[in-house]
């Protein structure tokens, strides 16, 4: 592998490299949608189990099925304010399937409250892993571009100046050595250091 070789090798290692952690990160992101479908899926358990134990409580006074679903939704709390508002059905059911309508009301609005809470709980999650994902994989995607632009820009000048002076001075010399004599180094190159080294490889040439 020759040297110009080598330096595109490297560069196309950066920008692959750069390419690849971009995509990591955009399916890091990506993953939090099973995220907010493990945590919905408990927020329809609990509003489930709400619906249940207002069924049970104001329809059929099926006070073992209402039971049955308040120790579930004691299992499945997941959001600020669940444990307060199932403490306080605890509370209040007995009474509330004895026939005290002060303590049925209590229940039934507790019931709707905890509802509430999980319907909200489902509507921020997935607005907030929507911002959180658009967000970060802007984060992500605008440096692996800002690479990739300085990359090819200082790709395309290193070949410029640097590389295609290197390979013409090969070719000159190559071809002197296969029997070309008159072959020589260009007179004007963009680098300076490079011009001084074409005329020095020049004056060689014309002094033999």
């Amino acid at each position: 592998m020759n040297f110009s070789q080598k330096i595109y090798s490297y560069f196309i290692i950066i920008l692959i490299c750069s390419t690849i952690i971009t995509i990591a990160g955009i399916s890091g992101f990506q993953r939090l949608e099973p995220f907010v479908n493990t945590l919905n899926n408990c927020n329809t358990k609990s509003l489930y189990y709400a619906e249940q134990m207002l069924s049970s409580i104001s329809l059929k006074k099926d006070l073992p099925r209402f039971e049955e679903y308040l120790k579930k939704a004691k299992n499945n709390i997941t959001e600020k304010g669940e444990q307060e508002i199932l403490d306080e059905i605890t509370y209040d059911y007995l009474p509330a399937f004895k026939g005290n309508k002060i303590y049925e009301e209590k229940t039934v609005d507790k019931i709707s409250e905890l509802s509430k809470i999980n319907i909200l709980a489902m509507e921020s999650a997935g607005a907030k892993a929507e911002r959180i994902k658009s967000v970060g994989i802007w984060i992500i995607l605008f440096p692996s571009i800002f690479i990739w632009i300085i990359g090819l820009t200082l790709l395309s000048k290193i070949k410029r100046t640097f590389i295609k002076p290197i390979q013409e001075l090969n070719s000159v010399i190559f071809e002197y050595n296969q029997g070309n004599k008159m072959r020589r180094c260009p007179s004007y190159t963009i680098s300076k250091d490079i011009q001084k080294l074409y005329d020095g490889i020049n004056r060689i040439l014309d002094s033999k």
